[in-house]
């Protein structure tokens, strides 16, 4: 693999694996607060909204 290419895969793989943490760690601790609406809540809205912001992409750029 070329240099470039190697350094966008692993910046990307590196970028998601710590977006997924931060997602992860915010939940445990509003879960470990005892604020269980806003646990559900942070989770419902980060999925929903990550997929309608794919689907909107999809649409968009067809």
């Amino acid at each position: 693999l070329s240099p470039l290419l190697k350094s966008f895969i692993s910046t990307g793989f590196l970028g998601a694996f710590t977006t997924f943490s931060t997602f992860s760690y915010e939940n445990l601790l509003l879960l470990q607060s005892g604020s269980c609406f806003h646990f559900a809540l942070n989770i419902i809205l980060n999925v929903f909204l990550c997929l309608f912001a794919a689907w909107l992409g999809f649409i968009i750029f067809k």
